[in-house]
């Protein structure tokens, strides 16, 4: 593999700062731990990690997304070694973000002019947003069909304009009221001109900006595995399981007509899993659910804590009960 790019633009005014590396918010010790355990690939891990999909694991050991303290406790628990291991000093001598990512980029390829414009209309989303309060996640969703994953990874400048499908981009400039991609970047640029996206940028592309968020979510997550989260925001209440006979949920889930489940007791009650919030649910599928992936007997914990992730399973609540979608990803998000 090619060695990384060593470089940051300078963020002066005016200037577009392009950060190669913004997409590694959680830089971690998981890829080389793993490896010393003797789980060369990702797969093998994953495997010994049912409250884990592979994909959401795949994006913590990449640092695309920050790890939850109970997702490090059940990693380090595989891996034999203490959650905070897998935290690392981003402020350790020797420790650079261009060689951590080293294994995940190939930095020579990067074309600066596409990082440039991803940036710039990342920042124009966020100042169009921020001055028109009507322009919700929903609203946006509704309006111009972009659905709230592809307003995220705009927002924060994840993918090139060019890598979106036509549809995407011309969802895009109906969104800040352009005919079309040339005058979509006609604005963008204007807005650019006129200084209105610089209080923007840095939020979006400044190294010193992701080095700071990192600093604080690896500070929280030691904090929270050592129990000493005092002024952290409230973390959603749990509920404990570990000899509290009255700490069951009882279970749900009568079989209904077109794969519905029905919102009705079954007499039964189990523990719920380590994790999981007050509100957590515990639902019989009463059938095989998408193909030979869970039997009809497997029970299904629904905690509305939690997103929906790639990879997994989702729980849509109708009138009379629930229905179990798969959540996936195409190739425009």
């Amino acid at each position: 593999m090619d060695a990384p790019v060593k470089f940051r633009t300078a963020a002066s005014p005016g200037t577009v700062p392009v950060d190669p590396y913004r997409a590694f918010i959680f830089p971690n010790n998981i890829r080389e731990l793993r490896r010393r355990a003797g789980y060369q690939k990702l797969i093998g891990l994953s495997h010994r990690l049912p409250g884990l999909t592979y994909i959401r694991l795949s994006k913590i050991e990449r640092g695309e997304v920050t790890a939850r303290a109970h997702e490090l406790i059940e990693v380090a628990g595989v891996l034999g070694v203490a959650p905070d291991a897998l935290l690392l000093d981003v402020d350790a001598p020797g420790f650079s973000i261009e060689d951590w990512a080293t294994p995940f980029v190939n930095m020579p390829m990067l074309d600066l002019e596409r990082e440039r414009f991803a940036v710039l209309l990342a920042a124009a989303v966020r100042h169009l947003r921020s001055s028109d309060r009507a322009l919700t996640i929903q609203a946006i969703g509704e309006r111009h069909g972009i659905a709230p994953v592809n307003l995220s990874r705009i927002e924060n400048a994840q993918r090139s304009f060019e890598e979106w499908n036509a549809p995407t981009r011309l969802a895009i400039a109906e969104l800040f009221g352009t005919p079309s991609e040339a005058a979509l970047r006609a604005r963008i640029d204007q807005l650019h001109r006129a200084g209105e996206l610089d209080p923007w940028m840095s939020a979006v592309s400044d190294p010193d900006e992701r080095l700071r968020r990192t600093r604080e979510r690896i500070a929280g997550l030691h904090a929270e595995l050592r129990g000493e989260a005092a002024g952290a925001p409230t973390a959603p209440a749990t509920i404990a399981t570990v000899g509290d006979p009255a700490a069951t949920i009882p279970v749900r889930g009568i079989a209904g007509p077109d794969g519905l489940v029905l919102d009705q007791e079954t007499g039964e009650r189990i523990p719920p899993p380590p994790g999981c919030g007050a509100q957590v649910i515990a639902l019989r599928l009463c059938r095989a659910t998408l193909g030979a992936g869970l039997p009809g007997q497997a029970i299904l914990f629904i905690d509305p804590d939690r997103y929906p992730v790639a990879g997994g399973l989702a729980a849509v609540r109708e009138p009379r009960g629930f229905r179990i979608l798969a959540v996936a990803a195409g190739m425009d998000g």
